[in-house]
């Protein structure tokens, strides 16, 4: 264990991204290209066709499943909205390597066309071979299992294609579609009201409308040009519908919500969209605490220098804490402004190592996509927060072990990426995380003891593993 560490530490040192980057960029281009080329065949639809259980998978459908991590859940409570971006959620199982298998199956299953009969043999091996005693009826939780994960995978890479700039420049209508992908037997009303209606692409009504809007929902969505309009008899798009609300209880919370009338209870998002938007596959950032107070290295290759001889040759920082009592927003933009970022708007930065990192407002939210800046005395530090990963006195990248916070008995190494500022009033550190099928990036003011004063002894725990940059 200790030698595969070592191994792996010293490549990810010696390792340049350019030569791949340049690589995946061809493809990338290439791949960008047939994903527009699918959204603009749109055009030759006859707009009053339903497409009955077609199953064509696309590169966009397959990365947005392959990028998922699977995250063990006692009940479909458990991960709710945005969280489905970017975890592989199958409500009851709690099993981690059962839930990679159940992953590996829904990805087989959309790359080769199978259909959810090929993916019931899948069901029933994996329920024999992890004992699950599952809820529902068997055929009910095969279906609900299979077309969740194969319809919000499709609407999420056709999300993606849909968005791309040159298609929204000559196709920028959306048109929702009823029973798209088959004609359900009991159609929702709502859902058949809302048949034909046409919104611009960036229509707010889509944020909470973008199918699938239910469980077994089969609605989709269409781009229209302005010449489609024009054979549709209209002169620019409808009216987004006027919601009715009705308050329910949520019930992964207990508190009562307003929800919009036909769209399922936990359904009132856009499946695709903060993977989409981002540039990384996983953030959920609620872990981040334990790994930073625990800290455990699983190899070390570079000795630290002593920490006071890093505080002695410390700089101030040239950024200054914002005002208190602001907005989250606010603070989130003074960590995000000075990389070029704003909220909605990623951007890849590259640190004085050469590597580059995505720099997004998901630094900053939790797995329901509402903003988590902390207390205001530490909310007020993020510009210094932005100019510890720009300016650093040290990067250190490391192996460490890690627990399941689901399964405490499962444990698997993760690579992390440490960026280090001395500072004799604040001390910040910044990790990011890389793990087997997800990179987090993860923000931390880990460096304050109970009675908030700058604990540097916890920082210069941080200083181990491989160090790749140091300040002259």
């Amino acid at each position: 264990m200790e030698a595969a560490g070592v191994a792996i530490l010293k490549l990810a040192a010696e390792w340049s991204p350019t030569a791949l980057a340049r690589t995946l960029g061809d493809a990338m281009e290439l791949a960008s290209w047939s994903g527009r080329d699918d959204v603009f065949a749109d055009g030759a639809a006859d707009p009053a066709f339903a497409v009955e259980s077609v199953r064509l998978s696309f590169k966009e459908q397959i990365d947005f499943l392959k990028q998922k991590r699977v995250k063990p859940t006692k009940s479909s409570l458990d991960a709710q909205k945005g969280v489905h971006d970017r975890a592989f959620v199958v409500a009851g199982v709690t099993d981690t390597a059962m839930l990679e298998e159940f992953q590996a199956a829904i990805i087989d299953a959309d790359e080769n066309g199978r259909y959810v009969d090929d993916f019931a043999k899948d069901f029933d091996r994996l329920v024999e071979k992890y004992g699950w005693e599952y809820r529902g009826e068997r055929n009910w939780r095969i279906r609900t299992i299979f077309e969740t994960n194969i319809r919000t995978s499709f609407m999420a890479g056709r999300l993606k294609q849909m968005r791309d700039p040159d298609v929204v420049k000559l196709r920028p209508y959306w048109q929702y579609l009823h029973g798209e992908s088959r004609t359900p037997l009991v159609p929702r009303k709502q859902h058949v009201a809302w048949n034909n209606r046409i919104m611009m692409w960036d229509d707010p009504w889509w944020n909470t409308h973008f199918p699938p809007n239910d469980w077994l929902c089969s609605c989709g969505v269409r781009t229209l040009s302005r010449r489609d309009l024009q054979r549709l008899g209209k002169t620019g798009p409808d009216e987004a519908p006027k919601d009715a609300f009705l308050p329910v209880i949520d019930r992964s919370t207990g508190q009562m919500v307003m929800q919009p009338q036909g769209i399922g209870m936990g359904w009132d998002y856009m499946p695709g969209d903060l993977w989409e938007r981002g540039l990384v596959p996983s953030a959920l950032i609620e872990e981040a605490g334990g790994l930073i107070t625990s800290g455990r290295h699983a190899v070390s290759i570079d000795t630290p220098v002593p920490i006071e001889d890093l505080i002695s040759a410390a700089q101030p920082f040239s950024a200054v804490p914002l005002a208190g009592e602001l907005p989250d927003e606010e603070y989130l933009r003074g960590f995000l402004a000075p990389f070029g970022a704003d909220v909605g708007r990623a951007v890849l930065f590259e640190d004085r190592a050469g590597t580059k990192i995505p720099i997004s407002d998901a630094m900053f939210r939790q797995r329901d996509g509402t903003l988590k800046i902390g207390k205001r005395e530490r909310a007020r530090l993020t510009p210094l927060l932005a100019e510890t990963i720009i300016d650093p006195d040290e990067i250190w990248i490391g192996v460490a072990s890690k627990r399941d916070p689901v399964n405490p008995d499962q444990e698997e190494l993760i690579l992390d990426r440490r960026y280090i500022r001395v500072d004799k009033e604040t001390g910040l550190i910044v990790v990011f995380e890389v793990g087997r099928k997800w990179w987090e990036e993860i923000t931390a003011y880990a460096t304050t003891d109970r009675k908030g004063n700058p604990d540097l002894g916890l920082l210069d725990r941080r200083r181990g593993g491989k160090l790749v940059w140091k300040r002259k």
